[in-house]
């Protein structure tokens, strides 16, 4: 574990089924998002990750390595722009944000709400229908607007790669509490 260092080390969302499963080699946290888990990962060469297993957790714990704070500080440094692709209403302004990065850390950007509140003053509400896909969408959205992102959501669930949640949630149902994990 002493050769694993923290720079490349970012949070990730995982189906809560993984871990609800048992067995799960590492740390992680329930959200209050139905089937929506986090745990975290070490970025590898040519996009690849590897999860954290308790035999690493430990050892940054017991060095007092506030990991958890580190992981988030590093998605923060990697963000300097936090969505890939917006949906814009007529003058100009996002009601809704996909984060589809390259890295494979696009969702996870949904734990940076001062960004996502700078964005969207008025709030948001977010959605994870896929591990490699986040939105964040406005709380106030006409009719035809929810029903794009119903559709998106929808096609990015059912044909993703990797399926994570259905559904849209208040952005606090992704924000786990971090103390027992």
């Amino acid at each position: 574990p002493g050769a694993i260092a923290t720079q490349n080390l970012f949070p990730v969302f995982a189906p809560a089924s993984f871990f609800e499963r048992g067995g799960w080699p590492g740390p992680y946290a329930k959200c209050a998002a139905p089937g929506v888990g986090l745990t975290w990962a070490i970025a590898l060469p040519h996009h690849g990750m590897r999860y954290i297993d308790f035999g690493i957790s430990q050892h940054w714990t017991a060095a007092n390595v506030d990991w958890k704070a580190i992981a988030l500080e590093n998605l923060r440094k990697a963000s300097r722009k936090i969505y890939t692709h917006g949906m814009g209403r007529l003058d100009g302004s996002p009601y809704a944000v996909a984060m589809m990065h390259t890295d494979g850390w696009g969702p996870s950007r949904l734990l940076l709400g001062e960004g996502l509140q700078k964005l969207f003053p008025e709030g948001y509400r977010v959605a994870i229908p896929e591990m490699s896909c986040g939105f964040a969408i406005s709380n106030h959205i006409d009719a035809e607007q929810e029903d794009t992102i119903h559709r998106a959501l929808e096609q990015c669930y059912k044909h993703g790669t990797r399926p994570l949640a259905p559904g849209i949630f208040d952005a606090s149902a992704i924000v786990p509490d971090l103390s027992g994990a």
